[in-house]
């Protein structure tokens, strides 16, 4: 099982960057927004009309902040090499599940471990001291609004927005440098850790824009929605777009052949050996299991193998077992029919009993006859009546039909543990 990210875990990829005053060409950082924000292989799909997709490679700067209007929303600003124009991050447009093998029920922590999520996918990235802050304590730095935010931006983002990064090929430390430095034919440099030689070649900017014409979709075959190439997941019904088992199956052990005895050396073999090779293969399934259902697969991808079904549909497929359950409380349902019907009677005949006393009942001719001031609050008091009447019979029979369908799920639940206990028997 993986272990979870932490800031300890991530340390070491993190570099901090200071404001300083702006520069004259120093570039505006206004944010392109996102509507959401799904996986790639090797980046973040961010769904926008642009097709605008980000690779984890070219991410430069990492921010993160919120406003004082709206605190319970927060954002991650990302850089990428060379691009001018950062893309803001909401953490109510981000699809969590296609980025972390687990889901918490608060927002706020899914926010904190994909901002973690994010800094180990690089092989190094900048954030400020309040970004650091953030990852360190959980308190989140809070700017009145986009405008003051995007200033600060501003002195940060000049300062890095040429810098790219390099790697060394012999013990893989990370370093940064300035593209202006380096020639068109590369320059060669030391590496301070391991003392190797290492070349430096000018990288090819990023290119996180591109039009839908030029790009390749794959064809989502649940609702024929058109996503990127590489893209795990469907942006519209959410289906994965990759199989899953097979890829699981690719990083099974060796072949039920090598694993098996022939059938000559079966017949050989003793009982003692009979017993260590079904043992043997025995183990051998429960690795293949463990393999199967390892990190490399996402938790939804798992998910989506088990079928959900409400208590309605199971109800359906045991539909001939439920039948020979005896019904002690049938007699329950007849009644509660009897009550609503009861109840629409009881309302049909205030208002006729209301209208017989307003339009038929004849005008009073002696003293000893109700008034027709009389006759119309008796009226209104049939009708009141009739609806209060109905009302009680309705609201009795539905919690009559609300116990029945309690019981009737706990029989599902009762059949379905029965199957189970006698399925592993």
């Amino acid at each position: 099982m993986a272990q979870p990210l932490t800031l300890a875990s991530v340390r070491q990829k993190l570099r901090i960057v200071k404001p300083k005053t702006i520069q004259k060409d120093a570039p505006l950082t206004r944010a392109n927004q996102t509507t959401r924000v799904t996986a790639l292989d090797d980046g973040l799909n961010l769904n926008r009309h642009d097709s605008g997709v980000v690779k984890y490679a070219d991410i430069s700067l990492i921010l993160a902040f919120r406003l004082d209007i709206d605190p319970d929303t927060w954002y991650i600003e990302l850089f990428v090499y060379r691009q001018p124009m950062p893309f803001r991050l909401s953490q109510k447009t981000i699809n969590y599940r296609q980025f972390l093998p687990e889901i918490s029920q608060r927002s706020k922590d899914n926010f904190s471990v994909f901002l973690l999520y994010l800094i180990n996918r690089t092989d190094s990235v900048y954030v400020d001291d309040n970004t650091l802050e953030f990852l360190s304590s959980g308190k989140i730095a809070s700017y009145p609004d986009f405008k003051l935010f995007e200033d600060y931006t501003r002195q940060l983002w000049f300062q890095l927005i040429t810098w790219m990064r390099f790697r060394c090929d012999h013990c893989g430390e990370t370093y940064w440098v300035d593209e202006a430095k380096v020639s068109p034919q590369g320059a060669k440099t030391k590496c301070v850790k391991c003392q190797h030689i290492i070349t430096v070649t000018r990288r090819e900017e990023a290119t996180t824009a591109q039009s839908k014409a030029r790009q390749r979709t794959v064809s989502c075959p649940h609702c024929h929605y058109e996503n990127l190439t590489g893209a795990q997941f469907c942006v519209m019904c959410q289906e994965p777009l990759v199989d899953f088992n097979a890829q699981s199956r690719k990083l099974t052990p060796a072949s039920s052949s090598q694993q098996k005895p022939s059938t000559a050396e079966q017949k050989k073999s003793s009982l003692p050996a009979e017993k260590s090779a079904a043992s043997a293969g025995e183990t051998s399934e429960k690795q293949v299991q463990i393999e199967s259902d390892g990190s490399g697969i996402p938790l939804q991808a798992r998910d989506k193998r088990i079928p959900e079904y409400s208590f309605r549909e199971l109800a359906t497929a045991l539909q001939d077992d439920i039948k020979t359950l005896d019904h002690k409380f049938s007699w329950y349902a007849g009644f509660a029919k009897a009550l609503q019907v009861l109840g629409f009677l009881f309302a049909v005949t205030g208002i006729f009993v209301g209208l017989y006393l307003v339009f038929v009942l004849p005008p009073p001719t002696s003293p000893e006859m109700l008034s027709e001031a009389q006759q119309s609050n008796y009226a209104i008091l049939s009708v009141i009546m009739g609806f209060l009447a109905s009302l009680v019979c309705l609201v009795v029979s539905n919690l009559i039909a609300l116990n029945l369908d309690i019981e009737r799920n706990t029989r599902i639940t009762a059949l379905l543990l029965q199957r189970l206990i006698i399925k592993t028997e």
